[in-house]
């Protein structure tokens, strides 16, 4: 990184959590953030060009979204999935959906109600079906769609550490004035509803097919509008828990 002094703390805050040192010579993708003559930035990955005449804020964005994104897509014992995750009494909630489908709205409702925090952004399965963590900043949008980064620590919620078993899967999309009429999935349109969502779906579709089947085994998987996410955070904490209860 090719950065005025000082500025490297703001490039490590948008590495993908859980990411580790390594040495150089194990890397096949290397990206970097160069200062420009006019105090705009370059991005390059493995030499090319991806952008140039940024901002840095805006440079950084970009780098953020071009990391997470190798990750899913390359994280050789995990399969990402597109979802918001909580966990609340040794399970998880799953929430697939796409960008703007308000899930980490309802994802800090739960936080908020007493879940762990595990991502606004991906579920990453192992070939048990156990979810793991990518606790990344909640990326919240305001009534004009700004988004802004908050920690979990400072919405008073905790994230959470450990993989754990999927007790839930909500699929769901906000609707303005939604009653929770939630309805069963059957166990293939569980995995459809799973499998549009995956972002290796189609470069790695067996050890997807595995890792959804494992995690689904024994599940709750519910399909329901919504309305208001702090109305409806109980409810969706209710089904987890009788969920959990069967198991």
């Amino acid at each position: 990184m090719l950065l005025p002094s000082g500025q490297l703390g703001r490039v490590m805050a948008v590495v993908p959590p859980g990411s580790t040192r390594c040495s150089a010579t194990d890397l096949d993708v290397t990206f970097a953030l160069a200062a420009e003559g006019d105090g705009t930035f370059e991005l390059t990955r493995n030499g090319e060009r991806l952008a140039g005449s940024l901002g840095l804020e805006l440079a950084l964005e970009v780098l953020e979204r071009e990391l997470r994104t190798l990750v899913a897509f390359r994280a050789p014992r995990h399969i990402f999935i597109h979802a918001g995750v909580v966990a609340h009494r040794g399970a998880a909630i799953v929430m697939p959906g796409a960008t703007m489908a308000g899930k980490t709205t309802l994802v800090a409702a739960l936080v908020g109600a007493g879940a762990e925090y595990y991502s606004d952004e991906f579920a990453p399965l192992d070939d048990e079906g156990l979810v793991h963590p990518f606790a990344k900043p909640l990326s919240l949008r305001d009534e004009r769609s700004v988004q802004t980064d908050h920690h979990v620590v400072d919405l008073g919620g905790v994230a959470g550490e450990e993989a754990v078993p999927v007790g839930a899967v909500i699929v769901t999309q906000y609707r303005a004035g939604a009653e929770w009429r939630p309805r069963q999935l059957t166990s293939g349109a569980a995995v459809l509803a799973l499998l549009s969502h995956t972002v290796p779906a189609q470069s790695r579709p067996a050890q997807a097919l595995h890792a959804i089947n494992r995690a689904i085994d024994g599940a709750t998987v519910i399909d329901a509008a919504r309305g208001e996410a702090d109305a409806v955070a109980p409810l969706v904490l209710a089904e987890l828990e009788r969920a959990v209860s069967r198991l």
